[in-house]
């Protein structure tokens, strides 16, 4: 399990990094008629990786950290960009691009933070545990 959760969060968080390349370069072009699409496929993925962190991974780190609480922070993070996401559905990108794009923007800055840091925490502890 162990393994294969290491694999899945790396697996998940490469997979919405290249959904927000997608969506960054059809909202960069201004090519209104791609981007619904790709940001959908996007938030998509995105709450999907944040479903399987809070039913499956978090869960097994907690318990094997023995950190009862310690992913509480992620998921205020994850929370956070949900609502971030709501943003940004109220927006209309022909009308206000700018700050379509900023908001795009902000919430992959989020993401990316918040990915780094699960894996600066997450892995060691997952390694540690198959060295045993």
């Amino acid at each position: 399990m162990v393994v294969t959760a290491s694999r899945a969060l790396a697996a998940h968080h490469r997979h919405c990094e290249a959904l927000f390349k997608s969506a960054q370069h059809a909202a960069a072009a201004g090519n209104w008629a791609v981007l619904p699409a790709a940001v959908g496929a996007l938030r998509e993925a995105v709450l999907e990786h944040f479903r399987y962190e809070e039913e499956r991974l978090f869960p097994l780190y907690e318990e094997t950290s023995g950190e009862e609480g310690a992913t509480e922070p992620f998921c205020a993070e994850h929370d956070d960009m949900r609502a971030s996401f709501w943003v940004l559905a109220t927006i209309t990108p022909a009308d206000e691009p700018e700050r379509y794009r900023a908001e795009l923007d902000a919430i992959q800055a989020a993401f990316d933070a918040h990915a780094a840091e699960e894996e600066r925490r997450m892995y060691p502890l997952f390694e540690r545990m198959l060295e045993r």
